[in-house]
């Protein structure tokens, strides 16, 4: 990678968390890259020279972990990673950094050390893995649940997970919920604790030997081998990987692809030989720990269609989300209506079923002190935000109704609050309006 391009991001990503903004999400590179290539913008170009920004930009990507985005703080915790820092250069940068300091900002006081409880989260962000090998279960459960709404069940599922995984009882279990309850978010939250979670789109994943950049061992590509094998490996939209995917012949691909994650799953030795310029890869994957998240909405509507017709000539009409999965989901269920290889049900230990989230979940979001997008932007600007009724109404109707959750309501306050600082950023209070 050109130092250009990499000191041209870092600074990015630097200039973010200096302006306090460092869980602002960033997109992926690979996103627009790709988005500029289906326009034609790279048409003119040699091959030699498109191959080289591909590769610049498929180098860059792996700092989002293989995410369409990511929060700044956590790119920049990649790339620390990355660099494998010895104890001189981390004392380097700490002096300089210290020294930086001492010129242009005043004193702590105890006024301005702590504001309220959310300024703590650099403390976890901090911890490492040893220390966390002594946190308790009730210890994770609250940091988690300080940071979600609701959903008590699957954060205790998740809480168990890591206890277990930290003291090296691997465990694999499935969440299932509809769009925008909190599946992934759990899991964010949680790598918070512990850093080596890993978080993969299952859609981007591909066989070795087919079309597609990502590969299984893809999945380790920014971890040591000594990180690789501690892992807690997080598929998003596993139910769509696990969807048929027939060929002209014939051949299920959607099987074959779970045949080779099988590999993965089961535990032991596993060897990725070198493939296009990455080097062979061997590790023993007995000690990681897997999360499947899914919305399994096919799985859902027929489970609960053949339910509601049985004993009557006429179907009743299709249930909400928060209904259907009140219906319990067994492995069995996964396998027959999901798709999912018998092999791998058979080492789910877990099922846990998240329930969707209604207008007047992301209402009483929108007042918590801890989680509310309003509260976090008003922290991170050192700003006074007023969100008035009207607003809050339409907002949590457009959550629900759009399924993006949390995500939409961040995205659209922080919209608003874009638009006022454009016409004014002196001031110590804005009038958030849609």
């Amino acid at each position: 990678m050109r130092r250009t391009t990499y000191t041209n991001w870092i600074s990015k990503i630097l200039k973010e968390i200096a302006n306090r903004r460092g869980d602002r999400m960033i997109e992926n590179p690979a996103v627009q890259f790709t988005l500029d290539a289906k326009a034609g913008e790279y048409d003119e170009v040699s091959d030699e020279t498109y191959n080289f920004l591909l590769n610049e930009v498929e180098e860059l990507s792996k700092f989002w972990c293989d995410q369409k985005e990511v929060p700044a703080v956590q790119i920049l915790g990649a790339i620390f990673r990355k660099m494998n820092l010895d104890q001189k250069t981390i004392g380097a940068v700490a002096e300089r950094l210290a020294d930086r300091y001492a010129e242009e900002v005043k004193p702590f006081t105890e006024k301005n050390i702590v504001q309220d409880e959310g300024d703590l989260d650099w403390l976890f962000d901090m911890e490492t893995e040893e220390k966390n090998q002594g946190l308790s279960p009730k210890e994770i459960y609250k940091f988690v649940s300080d940071r979600i709404y609701g959903q008590d069940r699957a954060v205790k599922a998740a809480t168990m997970l890591l206890y277990n995984h930290i003291h090296a009882h691997k465990r694999n279990i499935l969440f299932a919920g509809p769009t925008g309850c909190g599946k992934t978010e759990i899991w964010r939250v949680m790598s918070r604790l512990y850093p080596n979670i890993r978080i993969i789109d299952s859609t981007m994943l591909t066989m070795q030997g087919w079309s597609g950049s990502f590969k299984v061992r893809d999945i380790f590509s920014s971890m040591s081998q000594e990180e690789a094998e501690k892992a807690i490996i997080v598929f998003d939209e596993f139910d769509k990987f696990c969807e048929p995917l027939y060929g002209s012949n014939g051949t299920n691909y959607g099987a074959a692809a779970q045949n080779e994650l099988l590999k993965l799953i089961e535990g032991g030795q596993i060897y990725f030989p070198a493939d296009k310029g990455k080097p062979a890869l061997e590790l023993d994957s007995s000690g990681i720990s897997f999360v499947f998240c899914g919305s399994f909405e096919r799985l859902t509507d027929v489970k609960t269609e053949s339910e509601s017709s049985m004993g009557f000539g006429n179907k009743i009409q299709k249930k909400d989300a928060y209904v259907q999965y009140e219906k319990e989901i067994t492995v069995e269920d996964l396998v027959r209506y999901a798709g999912i290889r018998q092999e791998i049900g058979g080492r789910i230990n877990q099922i846990v079923q998240l329930q969707g989230m209604t207008a007047e979940d992301y209402k009483k979001i929108l007042q918590d002190k801890t989680i509310s997008p309003l509260h976090q932007l008003e922290r991170q600007y050192g700003v006074k935000l007023r969100l008035g009724e009207r607003e809050r109404e339409k907002l949590a109707q457009e959550a629900e109704r759009t399924k993006m959750g949390v995500h939409y309501l961040r995205s659209k306050i922080q919209q608003m609050l874009d638009e006022q600082l454009f016409q004014n950023d002196e001031q110590d209070e804005y009038e958030l309006e849609l």
